[in-house]
């Protein structure tokens, strides 16, 4: 997802937008500034709490049962607690943005252009937040190769997603296929779990 930031940019830059980069860029900043705190305030110990109950320190397999009921939870809470926060963004949007960046150099063209946009990124929030919850389940099992294959899937599609929302809907394009992605990329690492098997088992069962 980190190519993605890049690539918005360039699409934008196509687009001929007078600052439209920049508005892209302050308006996913605001609308991730949510998933911006699970990192240090829940991710790191849920991934401690996968990894012991049912990941690559649960011993023999460990208790699935309690891996995925935790996996289940954590999601409902997570995307629960960003759908609220995306929604009050949204209610709140015009001066909101006023109020973060009204005070700097941005002009009034360039406050509206964020507080359209920010809806379209807002859709995805949500899935952003399931999508970092079940990347820590995949790596607490030990499939990170699995981040590897989703990465390039994320840049592919945000690319071509991109190059056909851009057109018609211009900047609310850019930002509604990154919210598209993330949803996306988000079905596919709970459709993978779901079949998923802790690593070090496969390795036992093939040696």
């Amino acid at each position: 997802m980190r190519v993605n930031p890049l690539v918005d940019q360039l699409v934008a830059q196509g687009l001929g937008v007078l600052g439209g980069g920049t508005i892209l860029r302050l308006s996913g900043d605001l609308a991730t500034t949510g998933t911006s705190l699970l990192g240090p305030l829940f991710l790191s110990v849920l991934l401690s709490h996968l990894s012991f109950v049912g990941g690559v320190g649960a011993g023999a397999g460990g208790d699935q049962r309690a891996f995925r009921r935790t996996v289940r939870r954590s999601l409902l809470v997570v995307v629960a607690a960003l759908s609220a926060l995306a929604l009050g963004l949204f209610v709140a949007r015009a001066p909101l943005v006023a109020l973060v960046y009204g005070r700097g150099a941005m002009d009034r063209v360039g406050l509206q252009g964020i507080t359209e946009v920010l809806p379209f990124h807002l859709i995805g929030v949500p899935a952003l937040g399931a999508l970092m919850v079940l990347a820590r389940a995949h790596v607490s099992l030990g499939n990170s190769r699995i981040l590897i294959r989703m990465g390039a899937c994320d840049a592919a599609l945000n690319l071509g997603l991109n190059l056909i929302l851009a057109g018609p809907l211009g900047l609310r394009g850019i930002a509604l296929a990154t919210a598209l992605v993330h949803t996306g990329i988000a079905l596919s690492f709970w459709f993978h779990l779901r079949r998923a098997r802790p690593a070090f088992i496969l390795r036992e069962q093939r040696a």
